[in-house]
């Protein structure tokens, strides 16, 4: 291990060394003014290559109007400045060769035209911190070129992936939402991190981490949402790009990508396509302690697991201009990821230190998941500042997930005693019909009101069995097999005002009111659910500025997390004979009140944020039996309070040195009831991630990234220290079309997931260690078709923005 980093440290080093002899970078800079002399601030500021037009610097002007590109190489520009109600200055034939220089004056002239024949390019940060929100731009990562939408996500500042419980947590919390371009993800939670782990990245713009929502997305999530943006190619014309990429790591993992769109006139035709295939081998141990009258049973399971993983995704839609004011639109999607595991897994139990039992069990499992979805959409400019959209949404998901479990027992010498087989079977189909109707209008230069109403109808039946073979008969388990059904319908109306105090605040108030009725039953007893109730969730949002490098913002919003529809409705999954997941149909809504403050320093954001959230669902919380039956079920616990400190700190080392650090600081206490009594849990956590970005001569380019993530809080266990390292090299070639990227992922295979459940009074003591990934060696290459000029893409959603999220 030590001569591995060694390794990696010489490599960055020698890397650094070799730069120092790059050549002397110059400075470009001036002042723009309006034609009346006064000076103009915000003004596009574009230095480029007279060539081709390609991009070389760009920046915008300050209150005073002026502008400093700097760290320029020798060579000949255009340069170019741009703002709205203003034609295009251009200022031609700049040649820089040894000293800096100063553009002058530039007076932009009104009535401005389009510049439409200027190719534009920048290199983003993978990490940019909002004010709002943390975006990973996950397009122009070298790293993540290749793998996928989850591997992304676990290495972004603040998130945690359990992928035993199949949970993701931001900031310390649970009920993160999903939502793929605006969309929530209504899926089971297994399904929606099996869907993320065959997303292809290449197919990935950005990553939006929200923590704030304002009133117009659903109430739904303690933590705030997650927002997968795909690829999307707002030019004029044909274009597009596609990806191959080969990848080893325990296992090959190819995986290719495509998009395109086709932009004419009035017709905007757009699509994609990506593939995943992993079969990667992951090694799990569970352990538990039982202690009844004065017997200490231990129970250890190893199990190897052998899993494939192939997935296609694909959507295509349609934007059709029917009036200057109007557009109407559509799209379809779908995907099928399917998923199969062969596990060989070993279980010792011992008493008082004396082995009793070993049973030895092959567990074959199919996890196949269909989705097929299709969107209305329209959208009416009524007059300048006064819009209203309108959306319709159909959303499809099947999922068949049949398990056989061939268990072999042995006493403790070692000598057979039977054996048994076992299988269970689980099919579920959702149907989730979702629309809605948004209104927006611009009532002064200092009010902005918005308002909205929208209904989603979720419907499903899960039809779960469990057997066992007898006598050549397969016999069901009349207490784990059944046929339940669930119907939600959930409304909403919400009104927000945004308003400009002053030059140098800005207010946003939102009130949203959700109204939800659930009833589940089963074909043995109906109403095992019946709840219909009614809530308010107001959100406030003030930033302050105080000059041009100085600024704060406060934030305030209540929040729901329901029950998943897969918690609601039972489910059995055994990992061996004594220990199994369940469902739980007893759960109740949380509700958080979450609190927010930020501070930006230019481009450093400091953010402290508290939430109380009651009722906290905790996922596959582990309950002892007496007969030593260890079962993993989401629960209901007291309360859960978070304190969250986060801090955002860009550097640009040196020329060809730019760096990204996020640190995490997070305290929580878990207060939770126990049929003996109450229980509490205090844990601090720190994380850290940071993306140190290298530009090399020749057009190469390196990225080293990763994170450290200290142990903190899984409901009512302890996870412990992990840590990642990834490291990649891009190429690009001259026709800057394409480029080829190395990267080699989780290179000192420190990501592991290991978690402790302690607690005395309940006599419940277990621990998990969980390896999903080991060291990933990836190459992908990319080429971009098509016309590359600038045309403005339409900004849209769909009526499920937030509705995706809880088929989980």
């Amino acid at each position: 291990m030590k001569k591995r980093i060694i390794k990696t440290i010489a490599f960055v080093l020698g890397a650094v060394f070799c730069l120092q002899g790059a050549k002397a970078q110059l400075k470009v800079y001036g002042q723009v003014k309006a034609d009346d002399d006064k000076p103009i601030a915000g003004a596009n500021v574009l230095l480029l290559h007279t060539k081709d037009s390609s991009l070389a610097k760009g920046t915008v002007t300050l209150v005073s109007g002026n502008f400093m590109l700097d760290n320029i190489p020798p060579g000949q520009y255009l340069l170019s400045i741009s703002f709205a109600g203003f034609k295009t200055f251009y200022k031609n034939s700049i040649g820089i060769s040894n000293k800096d220089v100063d553009a002058g004056s530039c007076k932009l002239v009104k009535d401005a035209v389009e510049l439409s024949a200027v190719t534009t390019v920048s290199r983003k940060p993978m990490f940019e911190q909002k004010i709002d929100r943390m975006v990973i731009n996950v397009k122009n990562s070298i790293t993540s070129a290749g793998g996928t939408a989850l591997e992304v996500l676990e290495k972004s500042p603040g998130v945690m992936v359990n992928r035993q419980t199949n949970a993701i947590s931001m900031n310390g919390k649970d009920g993160v939402v999903v939502m793929i371009n605006g969309k929530i993800s209504r899926m089971p939670a297994d399904a929606v991190i099996q869907m993320l782990s065959g997303m292809n990245a290449s197919n990935i713009e950005r990553i939006e981490l929200i923590t704030t929502p304002p009133a117009n997305f659903d109430a739904e999530g303690n933590a705030g949402f997650i927002n997968i943006v795909l690829v999307s190619n707002p030019n004029k014309g044909l274009n597009g790009s596609y990806s191959l990429t080969m990848g080893y790591g325990n296992g090959y993992s190819p995986a290719g990508a495509v998009n395109f769109n086709y932009r004419n006139k009035k017709i905007n035709l757009f699509g994609d396509y990506a593939f995943t295939w992993q079969n990667p081998e992951q090694d799990w141990n569970f352990f538990h302690r039982l202690s009844n009258q004065g017997v200490i049973t231990d129970n250890n399971t190893d199990t190897r697991r052998h899993t494939q993983t192939g997935e296609h995704i694909a959507h295509l839609g349609l934007d059709i201009q029917l009036s200057p004011k109007t557009i109407i639109g559509g799209i379809i999607g779908g995907y099928d990821s399917k998923w199969t595991m062969t596990a060989n897994n070993t279980l010792s139990v011992v008493k008082n230190n004396v082995p009793d039992t070993s049973v030895y069990i092959v567990n074959e499992e199919l996890n196949q998941w269909k989705h097929f979805m299709a969107n209305i959409n329209f959208s009416h400019q009524i007059k300048e500042g006064e819009n209203i959209t309108a959306d319709l949404d159909y959303l499809y998901y099947k999922d068949n997930n049949p398990n056989t479990y061939t268990n072999q027992y042995f006493n403790g010498n070692g000598t057979a005693l039977g054996q048994e087989y076992t299988r269970s079977s689980k099919l579920t189909p959702f149907t989730i019909w979702v629309g809605k109707v948004d209104y927006n209008k611009k009532i002064n230069e200092k009010l902005h009101a918005e308002a909205g109403v929208k209904l989603a109808l979720s419907e499903f039946t899960n039809d779960v069995a469990v057997e066992t073979l007898k006598q050549s008969n397969w016999v069901a388990d009349s207490s784990l097999t059944s046929k339940y059904s669930l119907k939600e319908d959930i409304a909403a109306a919400y009104t927000a005002f945004s308003i400009t105090a002053s030059a140098k605040t800005s207010i946003k108030l939102g009130l949203r009111y959700e109204y939800t009725s659930s009833n589940l039953g089963s074909i043995k007893q109906k109403n095992i659910i019946d709840r219909k109730y009614g809530r308010f969730f107001p959100s406030i949002f003030v930033t302050q500025k105080v000059d041009d490098n100085n600024s704060f913002n406060f934030s305030y919003s209540r929040r729901i997390t329901r029950p998943t529809f897969r918690d609601m409705a039972p489910f059995v999954i055994f990992i061996d004979p004594y220990t199994f997941f369940s469902g739980n149909s007893g759960l109740q809504p949380a509700f958080s009140n979450v609190f927010k403050v930020d501070y930006m320093l230019k481009s450093f954001v400091f953010s402290v944020s508290y939430t109380k959230e009651n009722e906290t669902i905790a996922n596959f919380q582990p309950k002892i039996s007496k007969d030593n039956k260890q079962i993993y079920a989401a629960e209901n616990l007291d309360n859960i309070k978070t304190l969250n400190l986060s801090i955002s700190l860009p550097f640009t080392v040196t020329k060809w040195w730019n760096m990204q650090n996020n640190l995490q600081g997070t305290w929580q206490q878990l207060n939770a009831v126990y049929d003996k009594g109450p229980f509490r849990v205090e844990q601090k956590n720190f994380g850290f991630n940071s993306s140190q970005n290298f530009t090399l001569p020749r057009n190469y380019s390196m990225e080293l990234s990763g994170f450290y993530q200290s142990k903190g809080l899984f409901g009512a266990a302890v996870t412990k220290s992990m840590a990642l390292v990834n490291f990649g090299v891009q190429k690009k070639f001259k026709d800057n079309k394409s480029k080829l990227r190395a990267a080699v992922d989780n290179i000192f295979n420190g990501y592991k997931l290991r978690a402790v459940t302690d607690i005395p009074s309940e006599n419940v003591y277990n621990t998990v260690y969980l390896t999903f990934s080991f060291r990933t060696y990836k190459l992908t290459y990319t080429y971009n078709f098509g016309n590359n000029k600038l045309k403005d893409k339409r900004n849209r959603g769909t009526a499920s923005d937030e509705e995706q999220g809880r088929v989980k």
